[in-house]
């Protein structure tokens, strides 16, 4: 007979939409479905260590394997722990649940932008390479909306769906150029809700999946741009979550920050969903509490 080791403990999963993962008690085998997504390893395997160093909860990089034998593109081996995502518990979370989960996960961001961008390795320094994915490619990021004249048109829409005066544009923009010119910072980039690991209490553990890191607008990561239903359901209160959240950041990362009324107005103003495209109940739903929002924060101004 075989001599074969013990694998009832190894789990082979094809959940990720750039990898499959070999799931084994104390480690993870990350093996890219494709060509097209290794880039996105290579730029883990080089965000990991550099977390590390800086003592981030994170994954550590336990190995870079190379070997058409065992698969025709470049592996990772990582650490895992005893954690779940986010995700997984979510829906059963009230509102004061979500609020300390984002208290906990603004310190660990706040540690990531902390750390020195001259330490960040080259290769991270750049722009993440487009998604090869057609529908990640549709998704915004931060670095999107300061493209020249994008933000402009955005706040004359909303403020025209909204039934503000044309002019309010203007005064946005004014109030939001603290958070525009705030200086790139090493981060994440692709927060949501399964890139967020809690453990057997409840606390977030720590982040995974950094195929999207690099030194990038710090504001990246606490946009809630490309997270699912599950934040959204929380709409009619999110200016409650997004100030805990950023003053929470705040305290944990110290240094000169924006205030809190021109990141509430930017975070509000990207957060509207388009009245164009695949427009859903549940779109036009969030697109009418976003305008109610923005006229919220446009009464404090």
């Amino acid at each position: 007979m075989l001599d074969l080791p013990d694998l009832s403990a190894v789990e082979l999963t094809g959940e990720g939409w750039h990898r499959f993962a070999i799931l084994a008690p104390d480690c993870v085998v990350l093996l890219p479905r494709s060509h097209r997504w290794v880039p996105g390893l290579e730029r883990e395997a080089a965000a990991l260590p550099l977390l590390e160093q800086y003592g981030i909860a994170a994954p550590r990089l336990i190995a870079r394997l190379d070997d058409e034998e065992l698969w025709p593109y470049p592996v990772s081996v990582i650490s895992r722990g005893p954690w779940r995502t986010w995700a997984a518990v979510q829906d059963r979370a009230d509102r004061e649940r979500w609020q300390q989960m984002l208290a906990e996960l603004a310190e660990l961001i706040a540690g990531c932008h902390r750390i020195d961008v001259a330490a960040v390795p080259e290769t991270l320094r750049s722009s993440p390479p487009a998604s090869p994915d057609p529908l990640e490619r549709t998704l915004w990021h931060v670095e999107d909306y300061l493209r020249p004249g994008v933000l402009e048109e955005l706040c004359r829409s909303l403020a025209d769906a909204a039934l503000l005066s044309a002019h309010r544009a203007g005064v946005w923009m004014k109030i939001m150029s603290p958070c525009l010119d705030m200086p790139s910072t090493f981060a994440h980039r692709d927060l949501n809700e399964g890139q967020i690991m809690i453990n057997s209490d409840g606390a977030v553990a720590g982040l995974i999946d950094w195929e999207s890191a690099g030194v990038q607008h710090p504001l990246s990561d606490l946009d809630f741009g490309g997270w699912g239903p599950g934040v959204w359901q929380h709409e009619p209160e999110m200016s409650v979550l997004r100030k805990g959240f950023w003053r929470h950041y705040v305290r944990a990362r110290g240094g000169d920050l924006p205030d809190w009324l021109p990141v509430q107005l930017f975070m509000t103003i990207i957060g509207a969903p388009p009245p164009e495209g695949h427009t859903t109940a549940w779109t036009e739903q969030r697109r009418d509490r976003t305008i109610a929002n923005l006229r919220a924060v446009d009464a404090m101004i």
